[in-house]
């Protein structure tokens, strides 16, 4: 590919367009400290990998880095999953679980897709933000933790906060540092640096030499608008590999 400035790297997120670089210089600073982070940007961007290098930066490196979907689970099985239950406050409760607030004790605790979290739950996540202490279903008994939230979403919070359907005072409490990940067809030579990166990774990973994209497909691949972003590159390229691995002939530009 054509030459350019140095790619950065940290932690899985590479790239050498202005939007990464500032996002990665400032991303040991923010390791440092311990306040809640809000990561914005559209599905596929990277924000899992932003915000697990968040965390293997920080002094609770060391400490559990624990994910939690917001939008996977029914609401009371998701307040089971995060605040923990006691046994036969519900049925099906046959033992006491610590829940995920509790699992992340001295470490960080992921919310992805935050947007999705139910009004009730946005309470109880409030609360834990202002007095650091989780209730479980079942006992008024509170246990104190110390976590640091890292909460990540493809909505738009302001507009949910307008309409209603998310809280401003949580908004406020989640959003003290924002880093909004841009989307790929906005990081221009960075969609060639990815392609090559993931092409060798996954000719490494099959103990194979595979040539690079032939100029014509790489045009078109530049051009593509990639709706799902590197997640949708990285598809592409392990496409690709598996197809020049088995010595099948086909360009990928035909599948664009």
């Amino acid at each position: 590919h054509e030459e350019g400035p140095p790619a950065f790297g940290l932690g899985g997120i590479i790239g050498r367009s202005q939007g990464i670089k500032k996002i990665l210089q400032i991303l040991p600073t923010l390791a440092e400290s311990d306040s809640s982070i809000l990561i914005t940007g559209e599905t596929g961007t990277g924000k899992d990998l932003i915000a697990e290098a968040i965390h293997q930066a920080s002094n609770r490196a060391k400490g559990p880095f624990i994910k939690v979907n917001c939008g996977a689970l029914p609401e009371t099985l998701l307040e089971s999953e995060l605040f923990g239950h006691t046994k036969g406050s519900f049925t099906g409760a046959v033992n006491d679980k610590p829940g995920r607030f509790r699992m992340a004790n001295n470490g960080t605790l992921y919310l992805t897709e935050i947007g999705d979290l139910p009004l009730p739950l946005q309470v109880k996540l409030l609360t834990f933000l202002d007095d650091k202490t989780v209730y479980p279903i079942g006992t008024t008994r509170g246990y104190s933790v110390d976590v640091r939230i890292i909460a990540a979403t493809h909505r738009n919070l302001e507009e949910m906060v307008a309409k209603g359907t998310f809280r401003k005072d949580l908004f406020y409490r989640l959003n003290v540092v924002r880093l909004h990940l841009p989307a790929l067809r906005e990081r221009g030579e960075d969609i060639l640096l990815l392609l090559d990166h993931f092409v060798r990774l996954f000719s490494h990973k099959l103990d194979k030499t595979i040539e690079g994209f032939s100029p014509q497909a790489l045009r078109e691949l530049k051009k593509y608008p990639y709706p799902g972003n590197v997640r949708e590159l990285r598809n592409i390229a392990v496409s690709y590999t598996h197809l020049r691995a088995h010595e099948t002939r086909h360009d990928l530009v035909c599948r664009l």
